[in-house]
């Protein structure tokens, strides 16, 4: 009986093709998917001689299979990659930790967000701690650990000498989070100087849903940039209030498409008997190949029941 090849042989098999600079075939890349403490040792050994251009294709293959498929989990191999020399490998790693919930996972990205000197990756790293502090919120994650990816966002959106890139996924992470420094966080930025960690500050309004912050929000309408413009629509629909609405349908005829289109997308989410009379007298007059948008948004917004509305008896 011919003996079957071990999980371990086959990896080292892979690996030694890799370091050949030979490239492994889709549906051989499972080989590096829940490894196993002795196969992730033999991954570490073996990465550094793997040469940088297949580096790069097998984390980048390994990421598009995990979007694609849930039998594949690659957090073990990314663990080992996040530490690559490349910042290309480095940020294809973190993207494949996307989807990971686990504390050790939680733990490599704060270290990613706090040491990595490329902003790209650290930017990534802060960006998907935002899953973690929404999962915190929730209660759905240990508030120990929990304490250590707030004070890690804290650090680098707090931080003027880090990438503005940087500060503003920490600050957007930080958003779904209840707490009153966060608050102070927020209006630094949104009076600060960097665009992108204004722009921030904006969605960061939207991601909590707080209605005390739609004064800034509808300040936003009137800016002069259209990027401005769209996100306080965005956030404008999150937070939900009524009081948005006659503004939002102001910008139904935005001179930027992008802003119209997200001001009657926002519409509908906010919903209620008002925002159908605005979505309905804009439908009359809408542009060519906006009808079935609107339409959506007409839905959207009959299936909302305000609570200033009163229920049929």
């Amino acid at each position: 009986m011919a003996d079957t090849v071990t999980p371990l042989a086959e990896l080292n098999e892979a690996l030694r093709r890799l370091a050949q600079g030979s490239d492994l075939l889709p549906n051989e890349l499972s080989v590096l998917s829940d490894l196993d403490r002795e196969q992730v040792k033999a991954l570490e050994e073996a990465w550094p001689r793997i040469p940088d251009e297949a580096r790069v294709k097998v984390i980048t293959e390994a990421l598009r299979l995990s979007d694609e498929s849930v039998e594949v989990e690659f957090s073990r191999f990314a663990a080992v990659a996040v530490v690559d020399d490349l910042p290309e490998v480095r940020g294809a790693a973190i993207e494949t930790l996307r989807e990971s919930t686990h504390r050790l996972t939680a733990r490599l990205l704060v270290s990613v967000l706090r040491d990595d000197d490329d902003e790209d990756v650290a930017a990534a790293a802060a960006d998907i701690l935002g899953e973690f502090v929404m999962r915190l919120e929730m209660g759905r994650f240990s508030e120990h650990e929990g304490e250590a990816i707030l004070d890690s966002l804290r650090a680098a959106a707090s931080n003027s000498a880090r990438a503005p890139a940087v500060r503003a996924s920490a600050l957007e992470s930080l958003a779904p989070r209840n707490a009153s420094w966060i608050e102070g966080l927020v209006i630094e930025a949104y009076y600060g100087d960097e665009e992108a960690v204004r722009l921030a500050a904006v969605r960061a309004m939207g991601l909590s849903a707080r209605e005390d912050w739609l004064e800034y929000v509808l300040e936003q309408f009137d800016a002069g940039d259209p990027e401005f413009r769209r996100e306080a629509v965005i956030a404008a629909g999150a937070i939900d209030s009524e009081d948005a609405l006659s503004r939002l349908a102001d910008l139904f005829i935005d001179n930027d498409e992008e802003v119209g289109k997200a001001a009657i997308v926002a519409a509908g989410e906010i919903g209620g008997e008002v925002a159908l009379e605005y979505l309905r007298e804009f439908a009359q007059d809408a542009p060519e190949g906006w009808t079935d948008l609107v339409a959506e948004a007409i839905e959207a917004a009959s299936a909302v029941r305000r609570d200033s509305e009163e229920y049929p008896q």
